[in-house]
């Protein structure tokens, strides 16, 4: 039986501990930033989720504008086929009515 890889789970909250919204961290895209260079070991924030089993954190808002910040430098060492789905992915994050995001693996 093949292994269908699922995504890291991004859940947002906004300012009430509500959920606004659940977003994958595709299992390839992780792949692409974490398997295939070593640049990630650089950022502090990309190491926090860089096991996609163990993965269970939360970030507060000025945190995960350092993750953006991780992602958008990062992206110059992954795949250019990676690259929207990355962009995507910043977009999301940057709205400012997240207060708080749950990243957990598999």
């Amino acid at each position: 039986m093949e292994r269908v890889n699922m995504g890291l789970d991004l859940v947002m909250f906004e300012h009430n501990n509500k959920i606004i919204g659940i977003v994958e961290i595709d299992y390839s895209l992780h792949e692409s930033i974490f398997q295939s260079n070593n640049n990630w070991k650089s950022y502090n924030y990309l190491k926090k989720i860089s096991n996609y089993y163990l993965t269970d954190i939360v970030l507060e808002r000025t945190e995960i504008k350092k993750l953006i910040e991780d992602l958008m430098n990062i992206k110059i060492f992954i795949p250019k086929n990676f690259h929207s789905s990355l962009e995507e992915l910043v977009k999301i994050l940057k709205n400012n009515e997240i207060e708080k995001i749950h990243i957990g693996g598999d």
